[in-house]
């Protein structure tokens, strides 16, 4: 049934219609239907891949570090049935918790995002008025098909792409599909240009804001324009976060290192002579201390506690990684309705028709009073109607004038006209009879006798002069976004007779003023465009208003500077269609900011485009239309008052008030999370040197393992997580949205991270708590070469004091940490409770480890005397000492021009 999809459908006249699509006015029999609808399917939009939600659960157990830590458990549970009673299986459960914990929140994550297509089939009505072998019928909207005519009034919604062949009155609002707010007047003539952009074509989704029509369907379900950006917002493949590539990252790396350790001195072992089950446990303690099995699991922690901050300032996250990703945005790419501006139409301005100043208070009332008497659709106290109308009293009340009173003194309305381009009406006032008249200026231009004149009694004779400055008047408002419309007005010398036509009074009509009604800017915006830009964050629009429009609100909300001349910051999406993703990302880094005129797959070209330039995008919108952008996009941001389901299922960040300003908190509060995040991984990874140190000396000399694995599962997933949860709640550095976004290689695990956490801190660690092992051997009469029972008091104390100075070395590289370049000593570390806990919790431990049988018992440790306990108390004035002493040699450096990255 393919000449029922030809797009030219709207060249054609109602009659053609018709007889193009197989059909008549009396609609479709039932025989038809039946064919039609085994030939097209339901009038659905069907969620294809309902069975991926297992596909992706298993796809989570299968990463780099999932991978690892289940044969690192299945290791430990095959050797606790070898050798019972050392402890293995408690490790092998506690490495599969992790696990299993971790593969779960990213399934659940991913499943979200996989809602946006069910969420489109809210916007379809359930049930739709057709007419069937020349009967009215109400059926179910899945059940349409094309040849069906269809019924519709006010209030309706449409259920499928359909033909106009009849309209009364008819004004629809596509704000769901297009994004616009704008009223579209329809008709039932034939149409050049697109079809997208036709004034003859209804389109699912969309709403009927007045009046009534008749219409035969030509597309249903996924052939509907609304269907087509279901089935590109279903198939859109959003990239991973900028925190999910630098984990995975990081995790391939410690992954790599950890086996490649591993195997590698397992190897030794074997050669060397030593037994299996010796090498077993070293291989399982060199994974162990090289796998950071608590990090993710902190991630996690402190990507939620940043969501709750963020919801505090109006941010819902949907996604945890996107609060970090909101942080390294390069670029947002908005929508221009409903997020730059208010998604309402307003008379903003009332304007002199001569000089085009602002017309005084009782002018201003005066105009709107006649622009209302020749509205329509105003009962009561009710509004309704035409947007414009609505907009007309609403700006009439405002200006304390009677709009109920206004509405009754018309005696007489014409209805606008689409080819007059006016509206008029008769008002019955104290003063008598006037005609008023509201349109086009075009169209009233050459009916005008007269102009009004400020200041002056009565208006002044039309001439050439007052028209040039008419004129301009017109061309400036309108250049700066506003839709005008001229009020015009003829007192009359009595009532007018019923069968007069409007033709009739329109002649000698005197210019009363314009008006300019636009969907008004968010006062809130251009503040946060600036604020942006001072944090080397280039703002984009993206819309399917008109080039002038689009670009006029751009100015003066700071996304078009002043200096670019007119149209040399636009593309239209005429022009984007014509050119290749090459051309259009050197138009992007030309510096073009302003999209017009796009569609759905061209919003999401533009987002291509600039991840092509490596660059991070946000994506904001609240419509339909914007779904597959929101999701193509890095962060995905949607409005939650005036959103579609749509637009917020499919992104990632919801704007619970709909400011756009709340964009920016959402930044401060990303790049301070991952600057967090860069310091806890840090404090994290120290601790690995002197994890992985023991079990090297363990099998190139003859000495005892200075740690077993629980230890170090202590460490990990023990005392290290709450002083790195406090260093993720840090507050945010003054100077973070005074920088530029992060460089691509400013990444989690850099070659400074490693350098500073193994080869200088962890070396640190390592030496100092090596030595107090060796110290505790040799006071209490161990020979170097001897066997040591692990049973041993000795050895118990030994590693006992290993692990407790490890502990607290851990509280001043804590504070190290909070500070790349100072002392990190602020006493505001106080109001971070989980620090101060984290402190509290090392402090004691380190102490009960020792000192404590039962948590002894359980770690295997041992106490040892008091001075030396006191001694492993100078391992963290140590670290903090040698490492602010590196900070300062490094700014010093840097200071003389030396290129050292930060790291």
């Amino acid at each position: 049934m393919e000449p029922m999809r030809n797009r030219q459908i709207h060249n054609l006249d109602p009659g053609e219609v018709l007889r193009h699509l197989h059909t008549r006015e009396a609609g479709l029999g039932e025989h038809e239907v039946r064919e039609r609808l085994s030939e097209v399917g339901p009038n659905t939009l069907e969620v294809k891949h309902r069975f991926r939600v297992l596909k992706n659960l298993g796809r989570q157990f299968t990463n780099f570090f999932t991978i690892l830590l289940d044969i690192s458990a299945v290791i430990c549970f095959i050797a606790d049935h070898i050798q019972p009673d050392e402890g293995m299986n408690l490790l092998g459960w506690a490495l599969l918790g992790v696990s299993v914990l971790n593969a779960l929140f990213s399934f659940v994550q991913e499943y979200r995002a996989e809602r946006a297509m069910e969420e489109l089939q809210k916007f379809l009505p359930q049930r739709v008025l057709v007419r069937r072998d020349g009967e009215d019928r109400e059926i179910l909207a899945q059940d349409l098909v094309p040849g069906d005519v269809l019924e519709l009034r006010e209030g309706d919604k449409v259920p499928a792409d359909a033909r106009l062949i009849e309209a009364q009155d008819l004004i629809v609002n596509n704000a769901p599909l297009t994004g616009e707010a704008k009223p579209v007047r329809l008709t039932e003539a034939a149409q050049g240009g697109l079809l997208t952009e036709s004034v003859n074509v209804l389109f699912a989704g969309c709403m009927v804001k007045k009046g009534r029509g008749r219409a035969a369907v030509f597309a249903t379900g996924g052939r509907t324009e609304f269907g087509k950006i279901a089935t590109l917002s279903h198939e859109v493949k959003r990239a991973p976060s900028p925190l999910e590539r630098e984990t995975a990252h990081m995790v391939r790396v410690l992954t790599v290192i950890a086996v490649a350790m591993g195997a590698t001195f397992f190897l030794y072992g074997v050669f060397t002579g030593r037994s299996w089950w010796v090498n077993l446990v070293f291989m399982m303690g060199i994974i162990v201390a090289n796998v950071p099995e608590g990090l993710l699991p902190t991630f996690t922690l402190s990507l939620a506690m940043g969501s709750l901050r963020m919801a505090k300032r109006n941010v819902l996250v949907k996604g945890l990684n996107a609060v970090e990703a909101l942080g390294a945005v390069h670029v947002i790419c908005t929508d221009k309705t409903g997020t730059l501006t208010q998604n309402r139409m307003a008379v903003t301005s009332v304007r002199d028709p001569r000089a085009g100043n602002e017309a005084a208070p009782a002018d201003h009332a005066n105009v709107l009073a006649m622009a209302l008497c020749a509205s329509d659709g105003h009962v009561g106290d009710e509004l309704g109607g035409d947007p414009l109308d609505v907009a007309i009293a609403q700006a009439y009340g405002e200006a304390g004038g009677d709009v109920p009173g206004a509405n009754d003194a018309i005696v007489r309305r014409f209805s606008f006209d689409d080819a007059l381009r006016r509206a008029g009406g008769v008002a019955h006032g104290e003063d008598g009879y006037r005609y008023c008249v509201k349109g086009a200026w075009e169209s009233l231009r050459p009916l005008l006798g007269k102009i009004s004149v400020p200041g002056q009694d009565g208006p002044a004779t039309v001439d050439e002069d007052g028209l040039a400055r008419a004129d301009a008047v017109v061309h400036r408002m309108a250049t700066s976004g506003q839709r005008v419309i001229a009020v015009a007005y003829r007192d009359l010398d009595g009532p007018p007779a019923a069968d007069v036509p409007q033709d009739a009074f329109e002649h000698d009509l005197v210019l009363a003023g314009f008006l300019g009604a636009e969907d008004p800017i968010r006062p809130e915006v251009p503040g946060a465009v600036e604020q942006c830009h001072a944090a080397g964050i280039g703002v984009v629009m993206i819309t399917g208003d008109h080039p002038d429009t689009a670009e006029a609100v751009a100015r003066r909300v700071g996304i078009v500077r002043s200096d670019i001349q007119p149209g040399g910051a636009t593309l239209t999406g005429v022009q984007l269609a014509r050119i290749s993703k090459r051309e259009l990302m050197d138009k992007l880094q030309s510096g073009i900011t302003v999209f017009a005129r796009t569609t759905p797959e061209q919003k999401w070209k533009v987002v291509s485009a600039f991840k092509e330039l490596d660059r991070v995008v946000a994506v904001t919108g609240d419509g339909v239309n914007d779904a597959p952008a929101l999701k193509a996009a890095d962060v995905g941001i949607a409005m939650g008052r005036s959103g579609t389901d749509v637009a917020r299922e499919a992104a990632q960040v919801i704007l619970l008030d709909d400011n756009f300003a709340s964009i920016v908190s959402g930044v401060e509060e990303g790049r301070t999370i991952f600057n967090n995040i860069r310091k806890f991984t840090n404090y994290v990874l120290v601790s690995n040197g002197p994890e992985i140190m023991p079990y090297l000396l363990f099998m190139v000399f003859p000495v005892p393992l200075a740690m077993t694995v629980i230890q170090i599962l202590a460490i990990d997933l023990g005392t290290d997580i709450v002083p790195s949860m406090g260093l993720g709640q840090e507050k945010p550095d003054p100077e973070v949205m005074r920088q530029p976004p992060r460089a691509h290689d400013q990444g989690l695990l850099t070659f400074p991270v490693i350098a500073h956490s193994y080869l200088f801190l962890g070396l640190i660690e390592a030496a100092f708590a090596l030595g107090l092992f060796f110290w505790v051997l040799f006071d209490g009469g161990w020979v170097w070469g001897a066997d040591l029972a692990t049973n041993a008091p000795l050895y118990l104390s030994a590693t006992g004091i290993t692990l407790s100075s490890i502990i607290l070395m851990q509280i001043g590289n804590l504070f190290g940490r909070r500070s790349r370049t100072g002392t990190g000593l602020h006493p505001d570390f106080l109001k971070n409770p989980l620090i101060v806990g984290g402190i509290v919790f090392e402090v004691v431990f380190s102490w009960a480890i020792l000192y404590f049988p039962p948590l002894s018992r359980v770690l295997g440790t041992g106490p040892v005397e008091p001075v030396i306990y006191a001694v492993a108390w100078c391992g963290p004035f140590l670290i903090f000492g040698l490492d602010f002493a590196r900070k300062k040699i490094l700014a010093m450096l840097r200071a003389h021009g030396a290129r050292i990255p930060q790291g």
